[in-house]
């Protein structure tokens, strides 16, 4: 999501607009600085601790730096405690959220049954739904960059359908054609966060029963599951066909991913996944265990069962990864196309700026 907000703050930078991004430190510092033609303000907030009085003092930590900023039109990149705040201290101002991955009771349920952190507590859900759909309501604008949280949104915090706008997340880079050249040798990544949620050891177990394939594995763990991370990956230590990488430059990904041929993602829940469109940029089939906007089983195999080995033995089969991938290509530099996405967002700003 920081990527996002970079993104997009940049590219209306560069189309002459003013842009302040405010954001909480994770130094617990606030500062102002400048990045990409944007200034940066962060305010300091505790986002680990369990402390509900800890979050209620932090959170009026930010209430001067949105009171400083004083603009026009205020953009969530999805829907926070934050939103709601800066729509109740600045009402002449227009508010939009652009819902990225909003989660309903089942989403906390199947994350809690992986992962202890989510565990689900009801009055803390039903606090933060009452927040979040009266940030919902006051805001002028809402838009969701997948289909299908539409009338996921309009169910959960009483919005109606008809109001919420799709507007997809731009890709920042989509490769010329020419430019991707995929190994001769089989090679499949996972990209992602190594958290429990992605469940990358049977990203890990595929390399072990695939031994004629290449495997890589890009991404690193979020600060509370470094030790979850350390004691998985050395079992896999001894596999040849399997490089774990870590975090990487964007150039690096890049051209691991114009190499592979498949994007492998074993995620027990997910939104719409920013991987997910970068493997198909490059020409990547998905193999994964979600299937946002029906993506995976449109572009690659959804693997409803559990069964990774077979869903990627029938990938490799007569060349499937690779229609898929092709299609998967034309599809983003369609609908993800970077310029054509912001120049609407613009528009949609400009209606609701002269609506006043």
């Amino acid at each position: 999501m920081g990527k996002l907000v970079h993104v997009v703050g940049r590219e209306l930078a560069r189309r002459g607009f003013d842009v302040h991004i405010i954001v909480w430190d994770e130094e617990n510092k606030q500062r102002t600085l400048e990045l990409d033609n944007m200034i940066i303000h962060t305010y300091p907030y505790t986002w680990t601790s369990s402390s509900t009085f800890r979050h209620l003092r932090d959170y009026t930590k930010v209430m001067p730096v949105i009171r400083r900023v004083n603009a026009d039109v205020y953009i969530s990149i999805e829907c926070m405690v934050e939103t709601l705040i800066a729509e109740k201290i600045m009402p002449r101002a227009k508010h939009v959220i652009w819902a990225q991955d909003p989660f309903d009771e089942n989403d906390y349920r199947l994350l809690g049954s992986i992962d202890p952190h989510y565990r689900f507590n009801k009055e803390k859900f039903w606090v933060t739904t009452k927040l979040y759909a009266e940030a919902y309501r006051k805001a002028d604008l809402v838009l969701a960059q997948a289909r299908y949280y539409i009338p996921k949104i309009a169910k959960l915090y009483g919005i109606n359908p008809n109001k919420i706008i799709y507007l997809p997340n731009p890709l920042e880079r989509i490769p010329d054609e020419s430019s991707i050249t995929k190994s001769e040798k089989p090679l499949i990544s996972f990209l992602g966060r190594m958290d429990p949620q992605k469940r990358y050891w049977l990203f890990f177990e595929l390399a072990k029963n695939f031994p004629e394939a290449e495997f890589i594995a890009m991404g690193k763990p979020g600060p509370l599951y470094r030790e979850l991370y350390e004691r998985i990956t050395r079992r896999y230590q001894g596999l040849k066909n399997l490089k774990i990488v870590g975090f990487v430059s964007e150039e690096k990904k890049s051209a691991i991913l114009a190499n592979s041929w498949i994007v492998c993602l074993p995620s027990i829940r997910e939104g719409l996944p920013i991987s997910f469109l970068e493997a198909l940029a490059h020409k990547c089939g998905l193999l994964s265990s979600v299937n946002p906007d029906n993506l995976v089983s449109r572009f690659g195999l959804w693997v409803r069962d559990g069964k990774f080995k077979l869903g990627l033995k029938k990938m490799l089969d007569d060349n499937l990864w690779k229609r898929k991938a092709e299609a998967g290509y034309r599809y983003v530099k369609k609908v993800n196309n970077i310029d054509k996405i912001i120049t609407k967002f613009i528009d949609i700003l400009t209606r609701i700026t002269i609506k006043g």
